[in-house]
């Protein structure tokens, strides 16, 4: 009975939706049904009850052809390395993959997404500054990656602006990284997930449009992150002028 030798961890509102969809229809790789099992951020995750429920997301059996399973939960990757030891304990070292998006990007996403599930009431203007749902914290990659290193040194940081610039390539850099040569075309990955234009016409007229940070928000959530997207920038050893303050 299989369980995962392959995790998406992050981070959250960076296209791991569209990743973990993607790659469900390679024939090498088993994803499941369920995006975001939750399963290692749980209390007492080894619980046998808890562990029986998780197992039934993946097949009775080894797949013909199929070299991976896979789990995607964004919400793993966070500074507090709980969840991090829990993989380790379970699963030894699978592969896995972050994905990291512009920090102050994903902050405006992240907040729009909560406001959509009624966690914040809907202004189109957004000016809070708040780590409630971990709004801030999910966006300090540097802080978080240099810690789960520390036990996952096989987790490959990728960046989601690669994702938008060349899907097809992105997928083919994970599939490397797998040591599985891309069986993926370009129809496979021509679909979008998670469109929040397209959930805000089911929340009624008050969402004629999208909400944006305000420009004074902005300017702080760039200083906010300048220091850790700086650290970033030393670690993947790339360019990320585009993210920090100016």
């Amino acid at each position: 009975m299989p369980l995962p030798n392959f995790l998406v961890v992050g981070s959250q509102k960076s296209g791991t939706s569209w990743l973990h969809r993607s790659l469900q229809r390679s024939q090498h790789i088993f994803a499941s049904e369920v995006k975001e099992l939750n399963f290692f951020n749980q209390a007492k995750f080894d619980d046998p009850e808890k562990v029986a429920a998780f197992r039934l997301h993946f097949p009775q059996e080894e797949l013909p052809g199929v070299r991976y399973y896979l789990e995607s939960t964004p919400h793993y990757f966070k500074p507090d390395l709980t969840v991090a030891r829990n993989i380790r304990s379970m699963l030894g070292s699978p592969k896995m993959i972050a994905v990291f998006r512009h920090p102050v990007e994903r902050y405006e996403s992240a907040y729009i997404h909560h406001m959509m599930k009624g966690r914040f009431p809907y202004s189109p203007l957004i000016d809070e500054l708040t780590d409630d749902y971990r709004l801030v914290s999910f966006g300090r990659y540097a802080e978080t990656l240099e810690g789960w290193w520390t036990i996952h040194p096989q987790l490959k940081p990728m960046l989601y602006d690669d994702l938008v610039r060349d899907p097809a390539g992105f997928v083919d850099s994970v599939m490397a990284y797998l040591g599985l040569e891309s069986d993926l075309t370009p129809d496979d990955l021509a679909f979008r997930a998670n469109d929040k234009h397209e959930k805000k016409t089911e929340l009624g007229p008050e969402w004629s449009e999208l909400p944006r940070l305000s420009p004074r928000l902005r300017r702080v959530l760039f200083e906010e992150y300048d220091a850790d997207t700086r650290r970033l920038e030393e670690l993947l050893d790339r360019d990320l002028s585009e993210w920090r303050c100016t």
